[in-house]
């Protein structure tokens, strides 16, 4: 099974504010702010169908304690640490954290949450970068064009490093200021 990207689906906002919303009353003062960021958080941009939501907590919180209360929620924690400042989770598509709290059982797509601890400058980088390609159709068809390209070069059972290592000097570059340049070529 190859990387699956698809064209841009409108309900992937509505998606991430439910999630969202479920999060902020699950979590409550721990997290300062939640953001949807990531390829579905733009708009017209192909995506792989995951939404990313990034919870950026409060001082004095530890994202690696936070993350062993949301594994009674279905979150499955990557084990991987690129940061000290920062934990990965994911949860398979189903209802949301809080759907036994709503008459509303709506299912929501599969998801990452990156929780960062207040300092972390991760979501801050995430933010700058899902605002660049909001604002620049142009680059946003860049960086999809090369999406595509990593995900032919990935193949067929997904090289996941060929495909994430394939978009850090474009984001860098973007984080960078040379986004300009970068349409230019």
């Amino acid at each position: 099974m190859s990387i699956p990207l698809l064209p841009h689906n409108p309900d992937w906002f509505r998606q991430a504010d439910l999630l969202i919303d479920d999060l902020g009353h699950l979590l409550g003062a721990r997290a300062l702010r939640l953001d949807h960021v990531g390829s579905t958080a733009v708009p017209g941009l192909i995506a792989k169908p995951k939404l990313h939501i990034d919870v950026t907590l409060a001082s004095g919180f530890s994202p690696a304690a936070l993350s062993n209360d949301l594994l009674l929620y279905g979150y499955h924690d990557l084990g991987a640490r690129f940061r000290e400042d920062e934990v990965q989770m994911t949860r398979p598509a189903g209802p949301g954290p809080r759907s036994k709290e709503r008459e509303n059982h709506e299912l929501i797509i599969a998801h990452r949450l990156c929780l960062c601890a207040s300092d972390c400058p991760s979501p801050d980088k995430r933010r700058q970068f899902r605002d660049a390609l909001r604002g620049d159709a142009s680059l946003a068809g860049r960086y999809a064009a090369l999406k595509r390209d990593l995900a032919l070069m990935a193949g067929s059972t997904p090289d996941w490093e060929i495909y994430n290592t394939g978009k850090t000097s474009f984001i860098e570059g973007v984080l960078s200021g040379e986004g300009m340049r970068l349409i230019q070529r």
